[in-house]
């Protein structure tokens, strides 16, 4: 599974419209961390295509946060999404993920604080 996962990381990593540093992100469910710790990232369920989702990411001191979703070679439409700051810091959004026709779950979330990017690579449910 490793394995995979990091070939995965590698394909959509040479493949993403912006240079940001990618991190592998096994279980998006349970949170991944990225930037040496400055950065966490956690959904509510499992990411699966046409279903809402709750994102929540935590960057204490950042004034901006937006994601976008891609996915490796295929065009999947405009998935940008401003996140909305919490009371408690956190920042956070609904997300729904187009379905992609040929059943590949592979994606790419680049995470946008305060105009620096970094970037999950995930599988969906």
């Amino acid at each position: 599974m490793r394995s995979l996962l990091l070939i995965v990381v590698i394909a959509v990593a040479g493949c993403a419209q912006q240079e940001a540093p990618v991190v592998a992100c096994a279980a998006l469910i349970q949170g991944c961390t990225l930037d040496q710790g400055k950065l966490f990232a956690k959904t509510d369920s499992i990411p699966t295509p046409l279903k809402p989702f709750d994102l929540t990411v935590v960057a204490l001191t950042a004034q901006e946060v937006h994601i976008e979703l891609h996915m490796q070679g295929m065009e999947m439409g405009l998935n940008r999404y401003r996140l909305i700051r919490q009371a408690n810091g956190e920042w956070r959004a609904t997300i729904t993920l187009p379905a992609c026709v040929t059943g590949r779950r592979d994606w790419l979330m680049v995470i946008e604080v305060d105009g620096a990017r970094r970037a999950l690579a995930f599988q969906t449910g």
